[in-house]
């Protein structure tokens, strides 16, 4: 059936919708949990938060910090902390354009 605004309507089969459904469901709450643990990470973190946040080890982000002198952070009297937006950044820079 065309409708007037030139869709095509057509009716899939039951099982078909709802494994669709199902995969699209299943979609949206990986993207939402993946977001909220972004999000659960403070502005501001420590070695051990950035280290997670990096999926990394804490022992890499020191052979890092050793290797790569630019990795953005912030130090008062001696407590040091990683802010959260300047290292989304830092990694940008890293990017492999293929």
């Amino acid at each position: 059936m065309i409708s007037i605004n030139n869709t095509v309507e057509f009716k899939l089969p039951t099982d078909l919708q709802e494994a669709i459904k199902q995969i699209v469901s299943s979609s949206v709450a990986q993207i939402i949990t993946e977001t909220q643990q972004k999000n659960n990470y403070r502005p501001y973190m420590t070695k051990q938060e950035t280290a997670s946040y990096l999926h990394i080890a804490p022992k890499t982000l020191l052979d890092w910090e050793a290797k790569y002198k630019d990795i953005p952070t912030i130090e008062i009297d001696g407590v040091k902390r990683y802010r959260r937006t300047d290292l989304d950044n830092w990694m940008e820079t890293r990017k492999l354009n293929k």
